[in-house]
């Protein structure tokens, strides 16, 4: 389906300039910018991808599994989870992304590879509303390919131009960017998932 590559862009956009990712992702900067921060940036992302990807898979295996004889009743649940997390980027439903954060921005491995996957392991963890409004819609697709290729599309857009863009632009002005329109960014990641959850409802609804 076309909805999962084109949520996968938008979602993946907004979530590598949303603040809070920024503020784990800024400790691996001195590390990673640079000569070769378009490389660097591309191992970040697939060690991102070695969590999120196997994520999205296991929940498109699962849907299909458990849903397989009633594929109606996972668009009803597919519909109302980007309907309740587009509200909540919407700010209609109100609720702290930040449960708990320490001030320490601890980061755990040695290359772009491996701080990837620590970066991976912070969202799943922090159960960022972005990720999970992904893999609800991924959970849906029939087509596997699409599947992974929305994955990988979001596992690349959450960290790679982020890097490249300080690298050349530097730092700061990548700060104040995301913060001027961050807020902009999930208005339209949430219509954007109300848009597919009133779709999905309207897959469940007609015969």
């Amino acid at each position: 389906m076309l909805e999962s590559i084109v949520s996968s862009v938008v979602l993946g956009l907004t979530a590598g300039l949303c603040p809070l990712n920024l503020f784990f992702i800024i400790p691996i900067f001195p590390k990673v910018i640079g000569e070769k921060a378009f490389f660097n940036a591309l191992l970040f992302s697939l060690g991102v991808s070695t969590v999120f990807v196997p994520i999205g898979l296991l929940a498109n295996f699962g849907f299909s599994s458990i849903f397989s004889a009633d594929n109606k009743f996972g668009f009803l649940i597919g519909g109302m989870l980007s309907l309740i997390i587009g509200l909540i980027l919407l700010r209609v439903i109100k609720i702290s992304y930040l449960i708990s954060i320490k001030k320490e921005k601890k980061f755990y491995g040695s290359t772009p590879y491996t701080y990837g996957i620590s970066f991976g392991l912070i969202t799943v963890a922090r159960a960022a509303p972005l990720l999970i409004s992904l893999v609800s819609i991924v959970a849906l697709e029939k087509n596997i390919i699409f599947a992974l290729i929305s994955l990988f599309i979001y596992s690349f857009l959450v960290g790679m131009p982020l890097i490249v863009v300080s690298s050349i632009f530097g730092l700061k002005k990548v700060e104040q960017f995301v913060k001027k329109y961050s807020k902009t960014l999930d208005r339209i990641s949430g219509l954007l998932l109300i848009g597919i959850g009133i779709y999905y409802l309207y897959l469940y609804i007609i015969p």
